[in-house]
């Protein structure tokens, strides 16, 4: 019998045995410093096509199962495996939950598929909340600025979602856009 399908919002805790289509968008290791830097794990974020962010885990032990199959951009279909409540000391997203691949987890990457899902993701938080969190170790911006301009373009005619073009002030009153497919460039130079 196949695996149904599921998507990331509907995961509860404890094993899954349905299959998710999912975005790999970043990966990195977690050292444990008071271990001389011994790898603890691999963390990554994974999104699906309702832009639904979960944060995944491979511990150590079995990292070197999957470790040769991560892409970041790369698509994948997921199963088989944990699912746990998320760390309230370190969270990278919103959900209740997160991931823990096993030793029966399946995670095969897609040449192709017919799914929309995005290439990033975001999360905007109001500066009360950043300070509120600050040196707390509970979150983990990658990018802190005040937002100056949003704005959506329409360049070409195919269809789904429009390019959004986000510029923020970073420090230094640098003013940076991105658009949804990852291209940076300062606003006030003509380079992408």
């Amino acid at each position: 019998m196949a695996n149904s399908y599921t998507v990331l919002a509907d995961l509860r805790a404890g094993r899954c045995s349905n299959t998710a289509e999912v975005r790999l968008l970043r990966f990195w290791e977690a050292k444990n410093i008071n271990k001389r830097g011994q790898l603890m794990s691999v963390e990554m974020l994974l999104v699906d096509e309702h832009s639904t962010l979960i944060q995944g885990s491979v511990l150590a032990a079995i990292q070197l199962t999957f470790r040769s199959r991560l892409t970041e951009g790369s698509v994948y279909t997921l199963s088989g495996l944990d699912v746990t409540r998320s760390n309230p000391k370190f969270r990278l997203s919103d959900g209740p939950v997160s991931i823990r691949f096993n030793e029966g987890t399946a995670f095969e990457k897609l040449a192709t598929t017919t799914r929309i899902i995005p290439t990033e993701h975001f999360r905007f938080r109001p500066y009360e909340q950043i300070l509120e969190l600050a040196n707390t170790g509970k979150q983990l911006p990658d990018v802190m600025g005040e937002h100056r301009a949003i704005r959506s373009t329409i360049t070409d005619r195919l269809p789904g979602a429009q390019r959004v073009m986000l510029t923020l002030r970073l420090e230094g009153d640098v003013n940076r856009a991105k658009d949804y497919s990852g291209h940076m460039h300062k606003s006030e130079d003509s380079f992408r």
